[in-house]
Order: C-alpha cells, then structure tokens, then sequence
C-alpha cells in the first residue's frame, strides 16, 4: 500500500428535504434524518477515499465509535467530510464527520481494509414456526413507519432481556427508488438490530403509544460480511443496560448461522415520556 498524508480527505454535500422518503417514516409529523442513513453516507465516502488513497478496493471492516450529537432536519444542507488518519499494511483508519452550519452533527472512526469474502448460499428459509409478533404488532409497539419499519416480525423474546427477530433484505424497497446498491446497505441492517432492540425495550413497558427514538452513538462495530439482497437477516439483539432517558442495547445480525454485523453497543435515546421506569 502507497503511504499517504494524514491530510487527505473527502468532502460533499448531503440536502434533506421534507420531501425525502425518510420523512414517511422517521417520524410523521416530526421528520428527523435517521443517524443510520447519516451513517451510510459516511460509510461510503470513507470507503470512496479508502480506495483512492490505497490504489484498489478498500472496504470498511470495524468501526470503533459513532457518535450522533444533533438532529438534522428539513431544509438542512449537511456537510459530510472524511479523513485519511494512519495508514499502513494492514489498512487505514479515517475519521468522519457530519456538518450542518459549521456545527458537528455526527462523528465516527473508521477502519478499512482490503472486502471480506462474500457469503455463499445467502437465501437462507425463514423460521417455520409462526412468529410471536407479527409485522403488524410490531409496528404497534415502534414509533417507524413505512418505509422505515425495518423489522418484519419477532420470532422470540424474553422481555427486559432478548429479542430475535427477522428483517428480508430484498431489493423492492422505496429507499432505493433512485438505484439499488450492490449489497443491502449496513447502516439499514444496524437498524434493523436497533429497531429489535427498541421492541425489546417497550415490551417491557407500560404506558401510551411510543414516540421519537433517536440514536446517541454506537460503539465496537464489526462489519463482518457485506449482506446480500435477497436474504433473511436474523436480528439477535439484547438489553444490557437502562440508563434514565436511554437504552443501551448490543447483538448481531445474521444470515443462517453466520454472522454478518456486530454491534458492541447501540445507545438509543427515548423520548421522556417513555423513558425507563
């Protein structure tokens, strides 16, 4: 690998409008950008100046930590900006960052290196047996609504504890009306294991209807596999800690028995009227 200046970096511009498919789902009446598109635009730039710094294909295989620090709304023009920090032979690390007027929106550490082996046989059946929750219920317990309920029914729960539940990662859905990516993005997967855990949490809970979730930050994430379209993800997710207005969840996506994504921590913020009792 060509060593390269820390200072190289990659910038462009991210426009939210009202307007955007997002707005349908996260959340009606109250459009908030979701962090994991956020995320999946920084994934790509990183891996954009990955390649170019490294002379071929580069992807990102870790990511150390994700922190969201603003909401972005209609009418934002975001700047998205990455950063080569170190390189060497095992890879580069980059930093990125999310803008909206100068003020920081989002930040992450990014690791890359050379893409993981695909997965081979990816349509894996789902589950014969009925789940616990259909897709209906769950939207009963989730703020989302389409096109951004990600979770399609929950196959087992402990409440307070675990949660597997199931998404179909398939090409037909409207967030990729302009052209489908090559593989099923990780930040959409993320929020699958996310919106399990979520469940999970007002499972658990008494009270109204839920409100505005949104994500505080992620840390120890292992993009293990890139997830193929037309596949079954299973959404392993678990509660590890409740704080006063958060939800600290961890887990894993996979395909069969093979892992795919895992999240070392998952904080999600909760509206306070629906906080931990």
């Amino acid at each position: 690998m060509p060593p390269s200046s820390p200072s190289a970096t990659l910038g462009e511009a991210l426009l939210v409008s009202g307007t955007d498919l997002f707005a349908l789902g996260h959340y009606p009446g109250a459009p908030i950008y979701p962090g994991v598109l956020l995320l999946d635009q920084l994934l790509v730039l990183a891996e954009r100046l990955a390649t170019r710094t490294a002379g071929h294909p580069m992807r990102v295989r870790t990511m150390a930590r994700v922190q969201y620090l603003d909401a972005i709304l209609p009418g934002d023009v975001v700047n998205l900006e990455a950063t080569v920090r170190t390189s060497g032979p095992d890879g580069l690390s980059l930093a990125a960052t999310a803008s909206v007027r100068g003020k920081p929106c989002a930040r992450a550490n990014f690791a890359c290196g050379a893409p993981c082996a695909a997965i081979e046989h990816p349509a894996v059946a789902p589950s014969q047996a009925p789940p616990v929750l259909t897709h209906r219920q769950v939207a009963a317990l989730l703020p989302h609504r389409y096109p951004f309920l990600l979770v399609d029914a929950v196959q087992s729960y402990t409440a307070g504890a675990q949660i597997c539940a199931c998404k179909l990662a398939t090409r037909q859905s409207p967030l990729f009306a302009a052209q489908a990516p090559a593989v099923y993005p990780a930040g959409l997967a993320i929020e699958s294991l996310g919106q399990a855990g979520i469940a999970l949490f007002f499972l658990g809970q008494a009270g109204g209807a839920p409100r505005e979730v949104v994500l505080g930050a992620m840390t120890g994430i292992e993009l293990i596999h890139d997830v193929p379209f037309d596949s079954v993800l299973t959404l392993d997710a678990r509660i590890d800690r409740l704080l006063p207005n958060a939800v600290v969840f961890g887990g894993e996506v996979r395909i069969g028995p093979t892992p795919v994504i895992r999240v070392g921590s998952l904080v999600a913020m909760i509206d306070p009227r629906h906080a931990p009792t």
